[in-house]
């Protein structure tokens, strides 16, 4: 018997079929039912002894094994405890519904909190939101600590750990919520084609395309109605940031391309917002969002698009000379100038005075008076000084840009310029006093030349004449009487003369 005999000795015993009670058991079932149990406790026996031997070499090949196990027990929980904080990070996702935007939409970023496990984290942590560029704002709905400048903001996620905020121009940080949205909506405004506006500056290659030109005419009715609404302040506080300095440039030339602005927006993800609470970082990511301005070939385009506004300026400007007093005629028209742009925005503005400029070279006045081109010059250079002084400042009132500007440039110098006309016919009139002075001075001038001429003539005869008398005198012979006599009768002669010569001097 052996284990190779086992399972034959198995199966008999199964085959033998089971007696009934008062069954005689035959002597051959007997000892084949012997034999085989004889069989299988040998075979098992063998069986033991075998496995004996394995379980020493298993034992022996185990013990180190064992050794090895415990020392990696104690590196994993040393393991365990060194990634316990890596544990607690987070994933996080941010998202846009879009990667190119034009100035005036508003691009919201969605970031989503997961932990490592890929669940979301429901515990609210709270999100830091950081940008390059732009101007920052929680969308509604979710809780925030804004920063000053808006280039940063904290936001707490929801319950499904969601996080969401909006990114906007930098020049729009005054504007509220509601203003955001005005200017958006108008963004979204339906063009002839079809297509809306910011469908139709997205997709234009170059500032000049066609469909830029319809939407930049829609745009031009809607500053001219807006009076103070969102979309004029927009559009005017679009300068106030050096980056966007646009005026005076000229207008958008074929082939010229579109400024594009990006951002890359960074978001920090921490448990709490107290700064007194030491918080490691929990996961971070960033996106990179894309803008671009079509503010300034509009403006450019606005702007120097006044031809159609010369004529009239040209009649209203053109009425107020000839009052016949400068400072009289420079006073009405800046009446005029000044009513005139006491409804325009600043871009407006600007479009004025390039027309007043215009109109001011074409007016053409029937009898000018003399002082026409002095006047012409003056408004001129005032009102180009008031343009320059205006386009840089922009100050913004509160969340209102200046309506009515100072126009300190315009009246300082037609008050400067009136003052300088009066005080030039003041001394045109005292110049001519002058002038007749000394006219009449220098005739004086001449006759006493003359009369110093004919007194040097007149000094030389009698020097002359006394030059001869003192010869005379030394011939005269005082012993002769007759000599005596006719020298006194030639001296006397000769101071009659000299007499004469005096008198007809």
């Amino acid at each position: 018997m052996s284990l190779t005999t086992l399972a034959g000795d198995v199966a008999i015993l199964t085959d033998m079929n089971k007696k009934q009670a008062g069954s005689l058991i035959k002597p051959t079932d007997w000892n084949t039912l012997v034999t085989s149990v004889q069989g299988i406790g040998e075979a098992l026996g063998q069986y033991i002894g075998q496995t004996d031997n394995r379980l020493d070499i298993l034992e022996a090949v185990l013990s180190p094994l064992t050794d090895r196990l415990n020392g990696l027990e104690q590196e994993m929980h040393g393991l365990r405890t060194a990634i316990a904080p890596l544990l607690k990070q987070y994933v996080v996702t941010l998202s846009t519904q879009k990667v190119h935007y034009a100035l005036g939409e508003i691009c919201e970023i969605s970031a989503e909190v997961r932990n490592l496990a890929g669940d979301r984290v429901t515990s609210r942590p709270w999100i830091d939101f950081l940008t390059t560029w732009g101007q920052l704002r929680a969308a509604p709905g979710f809780s925030t600590d804004v920063s000053a400048n808006g280039s940063s903001i904290s936001v707490r996620t929801n319950n499904e750990g969601i996080a969401r905020v909006h990114i906007k121009s930098m020049h729009t940080e005054n504007f509220t919520e509601a203003q955001d949205l005005q200017v958006a909506n108008i963004l979204e405004t339906t063009l002839v084609g079809g297509t809306f506006f910011s469908q139709a500056i997205m997709e234009a290659p170059t500032p000049t395309s066609q469909g830029v030109t319809e939407a930049f005419t829609l745009m031009n009715s809607q500053y001219e109605l807006a009076q103070s609404g969102p979309i004029q302040l927009f559009l005017d506080s679009y300068q106030q940031f050096p980056q966007f300095q646009t005026l005076p440039q000229l207008l958008p030339s074929v082939g010229s391309n579109w400024k594009h602005y990006r951002t890359v927006v960074v978001a920090l993800v921490k448990d709490d917002s107290n700064p007194t609470t030491p918080d490691a970082g929990k996961g971070s990511a960033s996106i990179q969002v894309q803008f671009r301005d079509w503010l300034g070939p509009w403006i450019n385009g606005y702007i120097n698009t006044f031809d159609v506004f010369v004529p009239g300026l040209i009649g209203a400007i053109g009425s107020q000379v000839g009052s016949g007093s400068f400072g009289m005629d420079l006073g009405l028209i800046q009446n005029v100038i000044e009513a005139d742009i006491s409804a325009l925005g600043v871009i407006g503005r600007q479009r004025y005075y390039n027309a007043a400029i215009e109109a001011m070279d074409r007016i053409s006045i029937t009898t000018p008076p003399p002082y026409m081109s002095d006047l012409r010059q003056t408004v001129k250079q005032a009102v180009t000084v008031q343009q320059t002084q205006e386009a840089p400042a922009l100050a913004l009132k509160g969340n209102l840009l200046s309506r009515t500007p100072a126009l300190a440039a315009i009246s300082g110098m037609s008050r400067h310029a009136a003052s300088a006309k009066d005080s030039a016919d003041a001394t045109l009139g005292t110049v001519g006093l002058l002038q007749a002075s000394s006219t009449d001075l220098h005739k004086r001038i001449l006759a006493l030349d003359n009369d110093l001429q004919s007194s040097r003539q007149m000094s030389n005869v009698i020097n002359n004449e006394l030059t001869s008398i003192g010869q005379n005198v030394l011939k005269i012979n005082t012993l002769d009487q007759k000599s005596v006599e006719g020298q006194i009768n030639m001296i006397t002669a000769q101071i009659g003369q000299i007499n004469e010569t005096l008198r007809r001097g």
